[in-house]
């Protein structure tokens, strides 16, 4: 078996072109025996942040919204996308402020992956927070509807655990952080 190796591009071009979406057709070529494929991309443009944030008594911060993508109102976690070229770690402490009221004494980095290597381009970056102030009410932009819910980390666990919840970052956050010993 041999090693698999990046094929090369030939041609590029997009199908859908607007600020907040692209859609790419790539035509690729196999490095060795010169096969061509037609792959298609979602490039999101900006990746996004989430925040796994523990409260002092043990709670963590959720989000509670209607998502389109899944015609549903989950559980998720304070989260958002990036601005421009502003620091992952500064969007993450932007997007938990603005969602629950919160600001954090310590923020880490948890780990960033893409739920979709294979046709998205863009991915998440995950984060743990603690030492945890409330500093003033959620700061929502105007098409957002959120409601904020302290769950005791049990709680989460078995929300993750037992399919209470589409949502890969709260998903992967909250275990990458059970891992870490974070919680």
């Amino acid at each position: 078996m041999s090693t698999p190796k990046p094929w090369k591009i030939e041609s590029s071009r997009y199908l859908l072109d607007h600020p907040f979406l692209k859609v790419i057709e790539d035509t690729l070529v196999h490095p060795d025996d010169g096969r061509t494929y037609r792959h298609y991309l979602v490039d999101g443009g900006r990746h996004a942040v989430a925040v796994v944030a523990l409260t002092d008594d043990g709670k963590i911060l959720l989000t509670r919204q209607y998502r389109h993508g899944v015609k549903a109102v989950i559980f998720d976690l304070p989260a958002g996308r990036v601005n421009g070229d502003e620091p992952f770690i500064e969007a993450a402490a932007r997007e938990l402020e603005e969602e629950t009221g919160y600001r954090a004494g310590h923020i880490e980095p948890l780990t960033f992956y893409n739920q979709f290597p294979g046709g998205i381009t863009t991915g998440g970056y995950l984060f743990f927070a603690k030492n945890l102030r409330r500093v003033g009410v959620q700061k929502l932009d105007e098409h957002e509807d959120v409601e904020m819910v302290e769950m005791p980390v049990a709680e989460v666990l078995d929300l993750v655990l037992n399919n209470g919840t589409p949502d890969g970052s709260l998903i992967l956050g909250v275990l990458f952080a059970r891992a870490k010993g974070l919680i």
